[in-house]
């Protein structure tokens, strides 16, 4: 009798952040302040606007806003009709969430029209071409909704076909980790993690990545430390990625 033994290779896959990495992080920063003044929001300083970033501190100043300005609070019930499968009911607190996060994707839409593809890391999308040349996959996996990175993608005519993208949910209920672990990790080997913070790259000891720290975006401390790789530009991905 003659056996025959089938061999599957697994996919090789680089993760990449969305902002602070793969776009520049004026984007998002822009996009704040759209929302800023759409709430009323007193203008930050620059320095502390890109503080506030990195730590998403700014989230409770825009909901104390929301509340304010549209009468939400945290214990109401509010429902929505989902799709043709009866209605949800979300607390006032994860309304306060949508609301917020629907303004930074209008705003979000409206910075990526004015820029176009001046929104893309200089050189990321020369790097990433060749990274999936040299025939990894490519996913995003990033703490904004996935409406917003498409849409984002869409309005900017990004030329890279992203295998994966796995972003939030209108209240920003998904776990970053989660996702990695449970979902990207069934599609194959996560080999690199890119990011420009230490909250993208900590995911990466977990799953036996190398973690490829960008310097640029909006780092909130110790990503040098942790990370495998400490990179300042783009084209330093080749150098890594081979």
């Amino acid at each position: 009798m003659t056996f025959f033994i089938i061999m599957f290779s697994m996919d090789k896959i680089v993760v990449i952040d969305f902002s602070g990495t793969l776009i520049k992080p004026f984007v998002a920063e822009q996009a704040n302040l759209k929302r800023y003044e759409i709430l009323g929001i007193p203008k930050p300083s620059e320095k502390e606007h890109k503080k506030l970033h990195g730590t998403k501190k700014h989230y409770d100043i825009i909901k104390e806003f929301i509340s304010n300005r549209y009468g939400i609070e945290d214990d109401m019930k509010i429902n929505f009709v989902q799709n043709y499968d009866g209605e949800i009911k979300l607390p006032g607190k994860d309304v306060k969430t949508m609301i917020m996060t629907d303004l930074f994707r209008d705003c979000m839409y409206l910075v990526a029209k004015e820029y176009g593809e001046r929104i893309y890391t200089e050189d990321i999308i020369e790097a990433l071409k060749v990274v999936k040349e040299r025939d990894y996959k490519l996913a995003i996996v990033s703490g904004i909704r996935t409406d917003i990175i498409t849409g984002v993608l869409a309005i900017t005519k990004c030329p890279i076909d992203f295998d994966y993208i796995y972003g939030q949910d209108p209240v920003l209920s998904r776990d970053n980790n989660k996702q990695l672990n449970e979902k990207l990790a069934k599609q194959g080997e996560i080999v690199y993690i890119i990011g420009d913070k230490l909250s993208d790259l900590e995911p990466a000891k977990g799953i036996g990545a190398k973690a490829i720290f960008l310097k640029g975006g909006h780092p909130t401390g110790g990503e040098e430390q942790f990370a495998d790789y400490v990179i300042s530009n783009a084209k330093e991905l080749l150098e890594i990625i081979n």
